[in-house]
């Protein structure tokens, strides 16, 4: 029997038992577990992960810890390192260098401090080049089709043979996993064609755009892969309260300003009613009835209506998708992912005197991109894009270099120079065996420095194969930086060895 609960944990801890410690921890009831006994819990998973080399403990801390997440906790030099730490062992180093800033905000005991520092030393080094213990996205995407491949054979037979939805989506979650640890999808009851898709998440288009870019042979022989869930105007969804079908949700619209979109307002009274926020449940009955590309697209507003609109002024959820349809159905974004991710904003970044040639991408005068999170979190020196796909294994990031002879050209003959120096180096890595790992979202001109933005899926490899291109190109400047403030940029004109 133990007597002090306290004592024991501590000699457990010291003995590198961290199974007892949790055992014991969640045999407790409910109002026993404080929340220093939390933190004891959590530090005990973080343990166990590296004993049992199990990373799904590091994810069970995370958890434990946000169990107690409040403005005490959050202020705490030990839960902010405890999380950290667990990030920190899951190649999540934007996140963990947060959590470990906040602990030595907390002025922590110096052994706990120094290590602290140690690894948001690791971090920042990590994010300036990132590395992946589980490989790069890439890599990842490799695995996922293989045991994708090696599957689908009895795969398609639960299918042929009618077995349950559950069964068969278990199987395939097994190998998309790999690449995707929380996909979404549907698999049709009577085909061979698996619907990819977001939920909500727009940042995994491009992701998915590669993923099915390396799709083998062998599997495209027999099945079929599509971005974005499909249309359902007939729909019925009941969130608790009971069923809403399409037919009875009343939908009026406007048009934006420029109409390329339309702001929805939806009504339903159970819309009102339960738990769930009321915009998630209008936010999936859309995304349903229209199909998930179409609101992706077209929709930029849903708003949830408390009074139910004049019926002049309305009409059914089930017919907004035809209405779309009038609208945009011969737009070249219409549920096609490729147009939708080619789509470009212009902006340019206000002039700021102050700054120096290596303060990359803060000198930029005019600029286009595909991704304008990306420029616009660069700008407000926020990371949350940078940290979302760097879970996956993917990097956002850009080469700056010069351009030469530019101060000596007219305007025109400048804009071609640039304009060809760009497609010189994107066609260079387009074409090259280590280079082709990246999808080019923008570019950039500023005071000092013509920048190329890309999404890469294997960094080592995109950098591999622009340091060969920057070797043979004249210039005396040429550098790679990951969307981020907070890092150092790499010199690509550094000779070998």
């Amino acid at each position: 029997m133990i007597k002090d609960i306290h004592e024991q944990i501590a000699e457990w801890h010291e003995n590198n038992e961290p199974a007892k410690i949790i055992k014991l921890l969640e045999s407790l009831p409910p109002h026993k577990l404080t929340n220093e006994r939390v933190g004891w819990l959590a530090r005990a998973y973080n343990n166990l992960a590296a004993q049992d080399d199990n990373p799904e403990h590091y994810e069970t801390a995370i958890r434990v810890l946000e169990s107690v997440r409040d403005e005490a906790t959050e202020k705490d030099e030990l839960w902010n390192h405890r999380m950290g730490f667990a990030l920190y062992q899951l190649d999540r180093e934007g996140e963990a260098a947060e959590y470990f800033i906040r602990t030595l905000e907390g002025e922590p005991y110096e052994s706990l401090a120094a290590d602290t520092k140690e690894m948001l030393a690791d971090c920042y080094k990590y994010l300036a080049f990132p590395r992946y213990t589980k490989g790069s996205f890439a890599d990842r995407v490799e695995k996922a089709w293989e045991a994708f491949a090696e599957q689908e054979a009895e795969l398609r037979q639960l299918v042929d043979n009618g077995a349950s939805g559950d069964e068969i989506q278990e199987l395939a979650f097994s190998s998309l996993k790999l690449a995707f640890p929380n996909l979404a999808f549907e698999i049709g009851s009577q085909n061979y064609h698996i619907i990819l898709s977001a939920d909500g998440t727009w940042m995994l288009y491009p992701l998915f755009r590669f993923f099915l870019s390396r799709m083998p042979e062998s599997v495209r022989e027999h099945w079929k892969f599509s971005v974005g869930r499909t249309a359902n105007p007939d729909l019925y969804v009941d969130f608790g309260e009971g069923v809403i079908s399409a037919e009875e949700v009343l939908v009026y619209f406007t048009k934006d300003e420029g109409g390329e979109s339309i702001s929805v307002g939806v009504y339903h009274p159970l819309l009102l009613e339960g738990d769930s926020p009321a915009w998630w449940r209008a936010e999936v009955l859309v995304d349903n009835a229209v199909g998930e590309l179409v609101n992706t697209e077209f929709i930029s507003v849903i708003n949830v209506l408390e009074e139910a609109p004049s019926e002049e002024d309305s009409f059914k959820l089930s017919e907004l998708r035809d209405m779309l349809a009038m609208l945009y159905s011969k737009d070249p974004r219409w549920e096609n992912i490729d147009v939708i991710l080619q789509g470009t904003m212009n902006y340019r970044f206000g002039d700021q005197e102050d700054i120096e040639p290596t303060d990359l991408r803060l000198d930029i005068q005019t600029g286009t991109t595909t991704i304008p999170r990306f420029v616009s979190e660069f700008a407000k020196d926020e990371s949350g894009l940078m940290n979302f796909f760097h879970r996956f294994g993917c990097v956002g990031g850009f080469f700056a270099f010069d351009v030469p002879g530019l101060d000596e050209m007219e305007e025109a003959e400048r804009e071609a120079a640039i304009d060809a120096a760009c497609t010189t180096l994107e066609n260079y890595l387009r074409t090259h065996p280590k280079g082709n790992y990246a999808d080019f979202i923008g570019r950039a001109v500023g005071r000092f420095h013509v920048y190329v933005d890309f999404l890469a899926f294997d960094i080592q490899k995109v950098c591999d194969a622009a340091f060969e291109f920057f070797k043979q190109y004249d210039t005396s400047f040429a550098a790679f930086q990951t969307y981020r403030r907070d890092v150092d940029f790499f010199n690509m004109k550094k000779t070998e060895g």
